[in-house]
């Protein structure tokens, strides 16, 4: 029977050894990939929460001109000029290319809207 005991003590060592390593290597990939966040200026968000045009922000904050971020976007500088301008809704495929050229999600794109500016829920 102490030889059972043993076996079980052994076993639950192993496992207990396995969770830490666990952890570790969870700790690890957490530094990683915060490592890897862009962290954003105080500038950029306060023109954002200002209600600038994210497109117009990103693409000056990344040193583009309207038309480097046309050519990137692989669309005419007139519809860069047409999203910063707010003259037009955008259709969804162009937000996604702008954002991919603009190495930022989608929604960083969306335009920020106030506490006072929601509607009710």
């Amino acid at each position: 029977m102490s030889a059972d005991i043993s076996d079980g003590n052994a076993a639950a060592r192993e496992a207990e050894e396995l969770e830490d390593q666990l952890d570790i290597a969870l700790v690890k990939l957490a530094r990683v990939e915060q490592a890897n966040e862009e962290t954003v200026p105080f500038e950029v968000v306060r023109r954002l929460s200002d209600g600038e045009v994210p497109v117009a922000v990103w693409r000056e904050h990344r040193g583009l001109s309207r038309s480097d971020l046309a050519s990137a976007a692989g669309v005419g500088v007139d519809v860069v000029e047409a999203v910063e301008s707010g003259k037009e809704d955008v259709p969804l495929r162009i937000m996604q290319v702008f954002a991919r050229a603009l190495r930022v999600d989608l929604d960083d794109l969306v335009p920020w809207v106030g506490a006072d500016e929601v509607g009710p829920a």
